[in-house]
């Protein structure tokens, strides 16, 4: 299995799918094959399925058994190889391409898998089992699926549409990459590959990414508030002192005096505590009223 927790997480839960019927396990078994790629050597009568993980090469094995097609496969064999190990299955070549065939043909899809749920939905947890991963949610939102068989890029595209999921793609090399972000076409899709409890755990993030972006929010604009009001009081102090520095000085009452001295000398301060460092005591908007007809001496 993939090392990413949260990929094998999901992979774990589809392979615990039983399906009721065989063409539910035929359709997972195609996906598979059509994601993964294929290769048929008809002169030894072989067609080769080089799977990612011992498990999905076992899953496989499970839906040709279950799928009623009546084919035999061989495996798994671990292949040891640069980028790590593979595990073959092998089929006889023409049964498997008879099979593979009707579901490379569009009509299939369209008039057979696209219109049932069941169907689509075994379809999807083939393709994902085979070659999707998730990304940490904790860092970003991304499911991803990558399809060797062109064909069936376009297919899989009109299977998610059917589910309400418009992915995007890009070519990575000779593999295409089908991958969508959208926070809730990922919980809708980890619901319909079997994964709900996923699903939770990605909307208990959400949440709490939520609370702590308003926090951060919250706290940003304090300190932006906090920084006015600083700047200000610094204004208004050097303003005062340049005031009674002034011939001005002479003319203002001793109480607005009185004002101009409590500022100057308790920087910092809001009016409401400089309001109470006053004889008597004065409120925010007595404070605020003084402080304004001092200033329209200037």
């Amino acid at each position: 299995m993939t090392r990413n927790p949260y990929s094998q997480n999901i992979k774990e839960q589809i392979l615990k799918i039983t399906y009721k019927n065989e063409e539910e396990w035929s359709a997972e078994m195609a996906a598979i094959c059509l994601c993964t790629g294929y290769t048929c050597d008809r002169e030894k009568d072989r067609a080769s399925i080089l799977c990612t993980s011992e498990e999905v090469a076992r899953r496989l094995m499970l839906d040709c058994e279950k799928s009623g097609t009546g084919m035999t496969c061989e495996g798994p064999e671990k292949i040891g190889r640069r980028g790590g190990s593979v595990f073959e299955v092998l089929f006889p070549a023409a049964d498997f391409e008879s099979f593979i065939t009707e579901y490379s043909l569009p009509d299939t899809i369209t008039e057979k898998i696209s219109s049932s749920e069941t169907l689509r939905r075994a379809m999807m947890r083939g393709a994902f089992l085979s070659r999707g991963s998730m990304s940490d949610p904790n860092r970003t939102y991304r499911i991803e699926i990558l399809c060797k068989t062109d064909a069936f890029v376009k297919m899989l595209i009109l299977l998610l549409h059917a589910e309400n999921i418009r992915p995007m793609t890009r070519v990575l090399d000779v593999t295409w990459s089908i991958y969508f972000k959208r926070h809730d076409e990922i919980c809708d899709f980890l619901v319909i590959l079997g994964a709900p409890n996923l699903m939770m755990e990605l909307q208990n993030i959400r949440v709490r990414h939520d609370v702590n972006a308003t926090v951060t929010r919250s706290v940003n604009l304090d300190n932006w508030t906090v920084k006015l009001q600083a700047e200000a009081s610094a204004k208004r102090t050097k303003q005062l002192e340049e005031l009674l520095r002034s011939e001005k000085a002479a003319r203002i009452p001793r109480e607005l005096l009185e004002v101009a001295k409590v500022h100057i000398d308790n920087p910092g301060l809001s009016l409401t505590e400089l309001g109470r460092l006053m004889d008597p005591p004065i409120s925010k908007s007595g404070m605020n009223h003084r402080l304004k007809k001092l200033l329209d001496y200037l």
